[in-house]
C-alpha cells in the first residue's frame, strides 16, 4: 500500500520504517500523526482489537485531520470504532486490491487539494489564507488584488504547568496510569494550548476511555492540582 500510494506522489509515514533510532516510540508517533495531513486506518479484526490504533484515531480527531480508512477483510466496526468510523466512508482493499488502491490515492488527492479544503472546511482558513484567496478571486475577476494586511503577533501564553514542574510530573503520571507513556506528550499539548486550569483538566480527561476511569483521573487530577496552588 506504501509503495502504491508514494508511487502516486503521495508522501507516507510509517513507524516501522520511519522511526528513528533511540527516539521515543510513542511520542514519534503523536509527533507524526500531528503533522499529518491525512491518516490512513488499516482496518482488520487485528486493528479494531488495539488499544493503540484507537489512541491513534482519536488523536487524529483531536487535530482535525481526515482519517481515510482501509478495510482488509469484510468485518463491520463495534464500540469505539464504530463511534470513531460513524461518519466515514471505507474503500475494501479484498476483491481488487489495485483497484482499491487506486480509488484510495485519488481519494486522498481530492480531499488534500487546495478546493476540497476549501469548500469543506471553510470556517478552518487561516487569516492569511483567506487574504490570499480573496486576493486570488479579485485578480481572476480582473480587478486588483487587495493589499495583505499583516496581523500582530499574537502574545505567547505561558503554559498552564511548566515543564520540569512537580505538577507537570504529578499529571503525566495520573494519566499514565490510564494510557501509558503517551501521556507526557498530551500533558505538554494540552498545558500550551488549554485556556485554563478547568479546561486543561478536561481535555486530558478526554483521552481516558473508560467513563469510570475517566471520572476518577479527573478527579485525582483536579485535587492534586488544587493542592499545589
Amino acid at each position: 500500500m506504501v509503495h502504491q500510494l508514494e508511487s502516486k506522489g503521495l508522501s507516507c509515514w510509517i513507524s516501522v520504517r520511519d522511526v528513528p533510532p533511540g527516539q521515543n516510540y510513542q511520542e514519534t508517533i503523536v509527533e507524526a500523526v500531528e503533522s499529518a495531513k491525512g491518516l490512513v486506518f488499516l482496518f482488520s479484526e487485528n486493528s479494531a482489537l488495539s488499544g493503540e490504533i484507537k489512541k491513534e484515531l482519536s488523536l487524529a480527531g483531536n487535530v482535525n485531520i481526515p482519517v481515510f480508512p482501509l478495510r482488509l477483510a469484510p468485518i463491520m466496526p463495534t464500540g469505539a470504532l464504530r463511534y470513531e468510523l460513524a461518519t466515514r466512508q471505507w474503500i475494501d482493499l479484498f476483491g481488487n486490491p489495485s483497484q482499491a488502491l487506486n480509488k484510495l490515492a485519488d481519494t486522498i488527492k481530492r480531499a488534500l487539494s487546495p478546493a476540497a479544503a476549501g469548500e469543506a472546511r471553510p470556517t478552518s482558513v487561516p487569516a492569511e489564507g483567506a487574504a490570499a484567496i480573496a486576493s486570488h478571486a479579485a485578480a481572476a475577476a480582473g480587478a486588483a488584488p487587495a493589499p495583505e494586511k499583516k496581523k500582530p503577533s499574537p502574545k505567547k501564553r505561558a503554559p498552564i504547568l511548566a515543564a520540569d514542574s512537580e505538577e507537570f510530573e504529578a499529571v503525566r503520571a495520573l494519566l499514565a496510569r490510564h494510557i501509558g507513556p503517551i501521556a507526557k506528550v498530551f500533558v505538554q499539548k494540552a498545558s500550551s494550548e488549554a485556556a485554563n486550569l478547568d479546561a486543561f483538566c478536561e481535555r486530558l480527561a478526554g483521552h481516558v476511555p473508560s467513563p469510570a476511569d475517566r471520572a476518577t483521573f479527573l478527579k485525582a487530577v483536579k485535587t492534586r492540582l488544587s493542592a499545589g496552588r
